[in-house]
């Protein structure tokens, strides 16, 4: 899947390593009582997930090109994993966060919501360095290179 020539899934998955990075500190900073904190948590948390799944749709669709058999497919689908646990873990934090006051008491809404954005932020690190092998060592998605 591409675009003018550029695989379209290392476009797309800038945007929700941004947005998570930002909303892991924000998270953190809401948790420690900075009210502000939490609605930029809240939006980074959720621009994020929305553009992870668009990445992750673009990466199924590319998935095709890398032979079954190989250490090439075994590090997409471990990179896969990384990534789909990092989302469930920032889907969590926002579901916990926004759940402060409905259910939970809001120190405790915001405690899990942090403890969720920085598991899903340690989950978004080693997808992202298992995403780097599969282009840098493996040559996925760069033409001319053997898959």
């Amino acid at each position: 899947m591409r675009l003018w020539g550029h695989p379209i899934h290392p476009m797309l998955v800038h945007f929700p390593v941004v947005f998570w990075t930002v909303a892991a500190v924000a998270y953190v900073a809401a948790a420690s009582g900075v009210e502000a904190a939490a609605t930029v948590a809240t939006f980074c948390n959720g621009a994020g997930l929305i553009f992870a799944m668009l990445a992750m749709i673009a990466g199924l669709i590319e998935l095709r090109a890398i032979a079954g058999d190989g250490d090439a497919m075994r590090v997409a689908i471990s990179h896969m994993t990384a990534m789909g646990a990092a989302w469930f873990c920032f889907m969590l934090a926002l579901v916990m966060a926004t759940a402060a006051g409905a259910r939970l008491d809001k120190s405790t809404a915001q405690l899990t919501g942090a403890g969720g954005a920085c598991a899903g932020f340690l989950l978004l690190s080693v997808g992202g360095w298992l995403g780097g092998r599969l282009v840098y060592e493996f040559g996925i998605g760069v033409t001319g290179r053997r898959k």
